[in-house]
């Protein structure tokens, strides 16, 4: 049996029983969104958070409609520790500085003159690298650095990018 999809409503045919439904706030004004049912006590809480996306996400997350499997304070308390434990890992981050990205760059140059031309033209061309050559790259980084974590070499290979962008290209 197939499903009858009307407003929005998955009907099942033979006997019309509604199994599931989707709609979204999204579309929804924000006065009326965020009239639907939060406990002042929640409401405040939200409404002292900094970050103005994560208080929209929040305030998205409790207001749609559908099935919860936990209560609004756990989907709160839930969304804001996610929300923190990435803005630290973010301050965590090496902020690469021009220099050391200069100077991969010439260590690059130095080490893999091939897989370096080939960098340049495939980000030329392409705007983007090979998973072989990107791969090659990410361990040239980690000879250059050693014992670096794995979203630092990210970063410093979007760096470089940057700059082979603006400066070699």
């Amino acid at each position: 049996m197939g499903l009858i999809v009307v407003d929005y409503l998955l009907i099942a045919p033979r006997n019309l029983k509604i199994i599931a439904s989707h709609s979204s706030t999204r579309n929804t004004p924000t006065s009326e969104r965020y009239n639907m049912p939060i406990s002042p006590e929640l409401r405040r809480k939200i409404d002292e958070l900094e970050n103005a996306n994560l208080r929209e996400r929040i305030l998205d997350m409790l207001t749609s409609p559908g099935k919860r499997l936990a209560t609004d304070e756990e989907i709160f308390e839930s969304m804001v520790s996610r929300h923190v434990a990435a803005e630290e890992q973010r301050a965590r981050l090496r902020k690469w500085k021009d220099a050391e990205v200069i100077a991969f760059a010439k260590y690059f140059q130095e080490n893999r003159p091939e897989d370096y031309i080939e960098f340049l033209r495939q980000e030329k061309e392409f705007r983007e690298i090979e998973a072989v050559l990107a791969w090659n790259v990410r361990r040239l980084i980690l000879n250059w650095i050693p014992n670096l974590d794995e979203s630092d070499v990210t970063g410093l290979f979007g760096k470089f990018r940057d700059y082979a962008e603006s400066h070699l290209i």
